[in-house]
């Protein structure tokens, strides 16, 4: 951080590393018991602007900083107009002493507040750190916990789950309280976690592709006995289609994967697997696979079949449509 004090504006969704910045930040002002006088917190419809300025206007209570938290404010939305323009005016003249922390969900980037912030003050956005970076913690965790598990699993577990933190961790837990040997194994992790919706609609698409429907249709009751939505499930496969045509497109024109992996925003294994899919599929059939995810979002808009099974003719639609 290039400066001690002053307003921070924390963005992003990645609310683990989010904490640990905060966190961080109060062991760092907060150094002894005292220092509560010097914390001021306050979330949603508490936030309110003249309060923050008498906190501000108090000088700390012998420490150099003063350490203040605000929580999804919604002064960056319509709805706190007034509150927010009062907001700004507090903004103006912050004392040297104030550490301020604005932490938002979301902001309008076109507000006046998020302009004024951005000019004069700092934004720090905190996003999934990527497979490399959660792998090296769970490899420093495992020497914590106690546990044995290499590198191959690790990449294993971190590839099927959502992109949040928090939620590896706690299937981290899981595994950790399942494992009896105190060895974590690819088995261990597929009888325990709960992969990511993205992750299992993947592997559905990869067995439609195989050609192995009953694996298809497996997988997909499955996900509607754990109570995923068809029409979150439909939504997913049509984005996967739309993928599997980029990418194959982009093979045509002569992209390697390194290539294809930069222009997609994929990761480089998941574009050998869709290499591998597409080559079962001629671009017509995949257009006609992108129509029929369409026409499927159609029938179900207009009420003109139950959605599981609606998804589902679409699954053995895509077990046949091949070139």
């Amino acid at each position: 951080m290039s400066k001690k004090s002053g307003c921070f504006l924390l963005l992003g969704q990645d609310d683990w590393t989010k904490n640990q910045y905060i966190q961080n930040k109060k062991r760092e002002i907060l150094t002894t018991p005292n220092d509560i006088m010097n914390y001021y917190e306050a979330k949603e419809k508490e936030v309110l602007a003249g309060q923050i300025k008498d906190v501000m206007e108090t000088v700390p209570f012998f420490a150099e900083y003063k350490l203040i938290y605000l929580k999804d404010t919604g002064y960056f939305k319509p709805g706190r107009k007034e509150e927010s323009e009062k907001f700004e005016a507090v903004l103006v003249n912050i004392p040297d002493y104030i550490v301020l922390l604005i932490d938002e969900k979301e902001v309008d980037k076109r507000s006046k507040l998020y302009k004024m912030i951005k000019a004069d003050h700092e934004i720090i956005e905190f996003d999934y750190p990527g497979e490399d970076a959660v792998v090296k913690m769970l490899q420093e965790k495992s020497k914590v916990d106690g546990v044995i598990v290499d590198a191959a699993t690790l990449y294993y577990l971190v590839r099927n789950m959502p992109e949040d933190i928090n939620y590896i961790l706690g299937e981290w837990q899981k595994l950790i309280h399942y494992v009896e040997d105190k060895k974590i194994t690819k088995g261990a992790i597929d009888a325990v976690c709960v992969f990511s919706l993205e992750t299992r609609v993947f592997e559905l698409v990869k067995k439609i592709a195989g050609g192995k429907s009953d694996e298809a249709l497996q997988i997909y009751s499955r996900m509607i006995q754990s109570k995923e939505s068809p029409i979150g499930i439909l939504v997913l496969i049509a984005r996967q289609f739309r993928i599997m045509y980029q990418v194959k497109y982009l093979k045509a024109k002569g992209q390697d994967m390194k290539q294809i992996a930069s222009q997609t925003k994929m990761p480089y294994f998941a574009v050998k697997e869709i290499l591998d899919q597409v080559s079962q599929y001629s671009f017509d059939s995949l257009e006609a696979l992108i129509e029929a995810s369409l026409e499927t979002d159609r029938m179900l808009k207009m009420g003109k079949m139950e959605a599981t099974q609606c998804v589902e003719l679409l699954i053995m639609r895509a077990l046949t449509e091949k070139q």
